[in-house]
């Protein structure tokens, strides 16, 4: 009877590897597809702005407000806005909000307005009414303010290249999108940026996320299950962005630039994302610890946003939380057989050649994105510490959503 039980016992080991490798490798094939029509969405939209902007030289081009809400940036806010300001664009404004920042950021902001008169300044000192996060208060104060036809909300932490918005007017036009984001060369100094920031900003949304349907929004009005947008650079058509309620409408919403894209869909709004390497340059975080808070802030909330919608009733609510209870574990699952298994089995020795085979095949997925966006290439090798990093991450992130703990950002509690 024992020799029974111990012969079944390695029947199953021999056979657990079977579902695993099979999720692995459908997986890989799966991204390799979403990642390969992806790249082709970027070169085509590259090449329609170029010729676009040829077209709209001679034509009129529409009047941009350029946005930017600024707290606690005093390392950045003067690169940021000297950049937008020297655009070579003919009709546009910059706009800048001190929301209240307790370093020399609004002192910053005035020493740049006197050199130059066309910035507009607002400073702030209260904190959002209740209800709002930071962020949208004061992309929705700065909007108050606009007179553009388009309007660009961008950070304070970025640096923009002199062409910055007449590209951005040119992709927004050739593709008739209302609501337009870019992917930022993404500036990485210390190990913790360089392992997560191009990880979670670069590689993920182009595997995971298909652009060109999310361009091609379905027929029938049916949402795209998956949407993505980058905050940090974010082109709107004011009449559109008011008539979906603007951020008033996602006052609340942590992952303001995910909520923005989904609500300007959810009106038949065209979005797209597209390359931005050649039209700005961001670095987010500047520590491990701001690395660690950044992102453990949004994780979960733009995980969720992927599938829910930004409202729903009691009735489509409840399925929704009954599709999360059974899609939760198929994610861990696909997601720990793609980012942790194949790692493990070369670790441990077991099943070398086809571990091997499923290694080399990320890595290679990860190299593609790394020289589309001109990322550096020891990037490629951080992949695995940056798939376990994102692990602990979330579980950090859904313990302290369990306990009820706060989110703090930049000295406010949400």
């Amino acid at each position: 009877m024992r020799e029974d039980c111990m012969h079944m016992r390695k029947r199953f080991r021999r056979f657990l590897p079977v579902p695993r490798h099979a999720t692995t490798l459908g997986l890989l094939s799966f991204l390799t597809i979403r990642l390969g029509s992806n790249l082709r969405f970027l070169r085509m939209a590259r090449i329609i702005a170029r010729n676009q902007a040829v077209q709209l030289s001679t034509e009129h081009w529409p009047r941009v407000s350029v946005l930017v809400p600024a707290r606690n940036e005093a390392e950045t806010i003067s690169a940021c806005l000297a950049s937008l300001l020297q655009q070579r664009y003919p009709d546009f404004e910059v706009i800048v909000l001190d929301d209240g920042s307790s370093d020399d950021t609004g002192n910053l902001i005035d020493a740049v307005a006197a050199h130059y008169p066309q910035l507009v300044v607002l400073h702030s000192t209260g904190n959002p009414p209740a209800g709002w996060t930071g962020k949208s208060y004061a992309c929705a104060r700065l909007a108050e303010r606009a007179t553009g036809e388009w309007l660009l909300f961008t950070d304070a932490d970025t640096v923009h290249s002199a062409q910055s918005l007449e590209q951005g007017i040119s992709l927004a036009s050739r593709l008739h999108v209302s609501l337009l984001s870019a992917i930022p060369c993404q500036r990485t100094e210390t190990w913790s940026e360089r392992v997560l920031v191009s990880f979670l900003l670069d590689f993920l949304p182009l595997v995971a996320v298909s652009l060109r349907a999310m361009w091609h929004r379905p027929s029938g009005g049916r949402r795209m299950p998956r949407i993505v947008a980058n905050g940090q650079y974010v082109l709107v058509r004011a009449e559109k962005y008011r008539a979906v309620g603007g951020h008033a409408s996602i006052r609340s919403a942590l992952v303001d630039d995910f909520a923005l894209a989904r609500r300007f869909q959810d009106h038949g709004y065209t979005v797209a994302l597209v390359d931005g390497t050649s039209l700005l340059a961001c670095r987010m975080y500047r520590s491990a610890a701001e690395v660690w808070q950044g992102f453990s802030k949004n994780l979960l909330d733009a995980l969720k946003m992927q599938s829910a919608p930004a409202s729903i009733s009691t009735s489509r609510g409840c399925k929704h939380l009954l599709r999360t209870y059974w899609t939760a574990p198929l994610f861990a699952w696909g997601y720990a057989s793609l980012f942790v298994s194949p790692f493990a089995s070369l670790i441990r020795g077991n099943q070398t050649r086809l571990a091997h085979v499923e290694v080399c095949w990320l890595l290679l997925l990860r190299a593609l994105v790394v020289w589309r966006l001109r990322r550096p290439l020891d990037e490629i090798f951080t992949t695995p510490l940056a798939a376990w990093s994102v692990l602990l991450l979330g579980m950090a992130a859904l313990m302290r959503r369990i306990r009820g703990q706060p989110i703090v950002w930049k000295g406010r509690i949400y």
